[in-house]
């Protein structure tokens, strides 16, 4: 009996502390703890902020499917008086989105219905969805936004320009990108000689510090085996024309004279705002410091004859040289463009299998995702696809031997820094990332999600013009390779002007001196535009074409010329809006804007009424402010600057 009653009495104790276990450890929550500090917070303030509710606080988003518990214990997160206030009480920084309607998790990952701090930044068991890195915070962006400029998210579009200019497509396939072009191969060993590709092959960025082309990392045999391979494809689609034998007997005396008017032409062609001199100058095309150590001077010659007839889809204009005038820059380049330091490669005798081997390296390395090369073909995609990349599991990812951090934002950057990191046997190049570069690239990765977004919250991009010129204006255009560097109707570049409104914009005659002789607008910029030597019927059917389709009749407007309304224009422009500020008249003035005292000879005067009526409409994205002038004031202006000849 008495046994009986202590079993009884113990079990009673057992059951009161369980009793009394609950509630307190329900008292003791974590969250609950933040909620009575946050109160106590607010109470200290000088600003009046209603304290919270003890309880559990929640955000459902149906259309994401989401549930979010994070405003539990991020109770002050649009309280401005908790600006400097300790986390998790701080206010939220600038939003672009209401937590109300998006919920928390969407942007920033993490475990939305945990109510305990390690649960929910995604660190308990069985969750892949950590809590993104602040670095690596604009990834979320992404998985809404496909459009190429996303406001408000440098990184993630810093991200996304890298992985288009470093053509990440040649080798792995992912949606929304498109292929850039690169040179064909066709023809490789009668343009270069064997120096050069081997020294490419093996380090090319130590020849041209901004290539696109990355490090693959190769064995010594594996860069003669590939060289040899490469320089056995000796045929140009096109055959080569002559070089003039007159270039090669010439006397010293006619050759000088060549180099000169080589030198001369160069220079009025402006080469050197697309093309770099060992670094110094544009960046849109190849580096030409070392082009004679690489370039057969014949295959020069006919390149700058006709780019288009050796590289198909290249953005370099053909040039109107002469005879003289073709021979005088190659000449000139193979004078003062040669590469005195280049190692000589030791001698190599191929291997008798070299085609063979070579072509197994070809498709090893996925030469053929980015180049073409005869007889050879595109490489099927070799990499794993990256569409979706961001949704990766962590059990999914082999970090092999390597000590960082088992994340997904770890292994893309690192995967980036060091591609061969994971395994020797990664076939992933070099690129020579920098830190903030890998960071970006991995941003736009981890936004290629594979979570459903309803269709009513995609920003897509806008869709690909299709506006293709045709008749001789669209000849010329394609010769001259206008797209590379000009918008036309939402189609091509804007490395220059958007021509879609040329003709409304600038005068009939000025376009046509422009065309003979083009200039630099704005003297604190690079002169852009080079010099393509046209002839006068090639400059009319441009302009010509001009005048008919790159205008806006709504555009068009009568202004009054009195002397009245000239002076008041001027009093307007240098007193009460101050111009001069960033515009130039006569040597005075600002170096923002382009100079205006040649205005009335190049502008039509209802495109300036209009510009001073609304900037952005005509360009959006630009500086100029909107003075919001009211039309008087914007007749009298654009009078006084059609004075200005």
């Amino acid at each position: 009996m008495n046994t009986l009653r202590k079993v009884f009495a113990a079990v009673a104790v057992l059951f009161l502390i369980v009793l009394a276990v609950s509630p307190l450890k329900d008292f003791l929550r974590e969250w609950k703890r933040y909620q009575v500090k946050y109160n106590t917070l607010t109470a200290d303030l000088p600003q009046r902020v209603k304290p919270v509710e003890i309880g559990i606080r929640q955000i459902w988003v149906e259309k994401l499917d989401r549930v979010d518990r994070c405003v539990t214990c991020h109770v002050g997160l649009k309280e401005p008086a908790l600006k400097n206030a300790p986390e998790p009480y701080r206010t939220h920084p600038q939003m672009f989105h209401d937590t109300e309607e998006f919920g928390c998790t969407i942007c920033h990952e993490g475990q939305g219905a945990a109510t305990e701090y390690m649960e929910s930044i995604g660190k308990g068991k069985y969750w892949d969805r950590p809590i993104l890195p602040r670095a690596f915070m604009e990834a979320s962006c992404a998985k809404c936004h496909k459009e190429q400029e996303v406001p408000g998210a440098p990184v993630l579009n810093l991200g996304r320009k890298l992985i288009r200019e470093s053509n990440c497509l040649g080798c792995h396939k992912i949606e929304g990108y498109v292929k850039q072009w690169v040179p064909v191969l066709n023809g490789v060993g009668s343009k270069v000689n064997r120096a050069w590709l081997v020294n490419w092959l093996k380090n090319p960025a130590g020849y041209a510090p901004k290539t696109r082309m990355p490090d693959f990392m190769l064995s010594n045999d594996e860069t003669n085996t590939l060289a040899d391979f490469l320089l056995s494809f000796k045929e140009f689609p096109a055959p080569l024309d002559p070089i003039p034998a007159r270039l090669a007997s010439a006397t010293e005396a006619a050759k000088a004279k060549l180099v000169e008017l080589g030198s001369t032409r160069f220079r009025e062609a402006r080469c050197i705002s697309c093309h770099p001199i060992n670094g110094k100058g544009g960046y849109v095309a190849t580096d030409l410091g070392k082009i004679a150590s690489k370039a057969d001077p014949r295959w020069l010659y006919n390149y700058i004859k006709n780019p288009k007839r050796f590289q198909p889809g290249v953005p370099m204009p053909r040039y109107r040289f002469s005879e003289d005038e073709l021979l005088g820059i190659v000449a000139y380049m193979q004078s003062e463009f040669v590469d005195y330091d280049m190692e000589q490669p030791p001698a190599h005798t191929p291997d008798p299998g070299f085609f063979e081997k070579g072509r197994a390296l070809f498709n090893k390395y996925s030469c053929g995702g980015c180049h073409e090369l005869g007889g050879i073909g595109r490489a099927e995609v070799m990499a794993p696809e990256l569409t979706s990349i961001g949704g990766k599991k962590l059990y999914e990812i082999d970090f092999g031997k390597s000590k960082i951090d088992q994340t997904l934002p770890s292994y893309l950057t690192t995967k980036l820094l060091q591609p061969r990191e994971f395994s020797s046997s990664m076939k992933m190049p070099k690129f020579g990332f920098s830190d903030e570069q890998a960071t970006a690239i991995a941003v736009a990765l981890l936004g290629n999600d594979d979570e459903k977004i309803p269709d009513e919250l995609l920003v897509r991009p806008a869709p690909s013009a299709a506006f293709v010129p045709q008749g001789g204006f669209g000849k010329l255009v394609d010769d001259l390779a206008c797209f590379g560097c000009h918008v036309m109707n939402g189609r091509g570049r804007l490395v220059a002007t958007d021509l879609s409104l040329e003709a409304s914009q600038a005068q009939r005659s000025w376009i046509e001196g422009y065309f003979k002789i083009p200039y630099s607008l704005r003297p604190v910029l690079t002169e852009r535009m080079p010099n393509l030597f046209l002839q006068g019927p090639e400059i009319k059917t441009l302009v010509d074409f001009m005048e008919t389709s790159f205008i806006a009749d709504s555009l068009d407007r009568d202004v009054p010329s009195d002397p009245v309304t000239i002076a008041n224009g001027r009093g307007l422009y240098f007193e009460r809006y101050g111009c001069q500020g960033c515009h130039q008249i006569g040597t005075k003035g600002g170096y923002v804007g382009p100079p205006l005292d040649k205005a009335g000879t190049r502008l039509k005067r209802g495109w300036i009424f209009h510009w001073l009526k609304n900037p952005q409409s005509l360009k959006p994205g630009t500086i100029e402010p909107n003075n919001n002038l009211p039309d008087a004031e914007a007749e009298a202006i654009t009078a006084y600057l059609m004075t200005l000849k």
